[in-house]
């Protein structure tokens, strides 16, 4: 019995840890410069984790990664940032129709940069948005991604949807996986937020994934 016991323990560990550990295909998140790393954050500020958790892991092909969502119920989509470690020239975000990718519309934008601090204690959190941006808007019944860009990179937009990026965005074409998805959790229930999700943003090239981290609500994300 023992022995039954201590085998079902290693396998149900086993299972645990392939749950949890990065897939082949998936890219390598980097630790973040002089900053919390992604997976500290998703532990400790969300508890979730990083490659457990991930919604939208690379299982083959990256350019076939799902990255749109449907609004989930009445009401408006919300779609804001929540924590900004990229860089200090401004960073815009939007979203898109999935049939109209180029018809990109622009919702809100930040110049700042929280600290190391700011994400211990929750101070600057979320980073104060432009005046007259909007967090709002309705997509209707049909598909939409989401989008995020930096002034650092004239001309140049991030999409939730890996292949759209493969093909609009030269520069980081060659790796072109620039948003981890989650469903967002409630730290202290431990339980997850309806249609609530959490998306850390890359839109450099050292692959930390934090550089813009989002929240949007009220949506479904769309995995076929």
């Amino acid at each position: 019995m023992k022995r039954t016991m201590v085998t079902a323990g290693i396998l149900a560990m086993g299972l645990a840890v392939a749950a949890s550990a990065q897939m082949p295909g998936q890219p390598r998140v980097a630790p973040g410069p002089n900053e919390p790393d992604w997976d500290v954050i998703l532990r400790d500020r969300y508890g979730l984790s990083m490659f457990g958790d991930l919604a939208n892991p690379v299982r083959t092909n990256v350019n076939q990664v799902p990255g749109l969502f449907r609004k989930a119920g009445p009401g408006p989509v919300r779609y804001r940032p929540v924590i900004a470690l990229g860089l200090e020239k401004r960073t815009r975000g939007g979203w898109y129709q999935a049939e109209k990718p180029n018809r990109k519309a622009e919702l809100w934008s930040y110049t700042f940069k929280n600290t190391t601090d700011d994400i211990r204690t929750g101070k600057n959190l979320p980073p104060p948005i432009a005046e007259g941006s909007l967090t709002e808007f309705d997509p209707g019944d049909r598909p939409f991604g989401l989008w995020i860009a930096n002034d650092q990179f004239p001309s140049e937009c991030v999409y939730s949807e890996p292949g759209l990026v493969a093909r609009h965005n030269p520069r980081l074409a060659h790796q072109p996986y620039k948003a981890m998805i989650y469903a967002n959790r409630d730290r202290v229930t431990g339980k997850i937020i309806p249609h609530s999700y959490l998306i850390g943003w890359e839109y450099s090239t050292n692959d930390d994934f934090q550089d813009a981290v989002c929240q949007v609500e009220n949506v479904q994300f769309v995995i076929d």
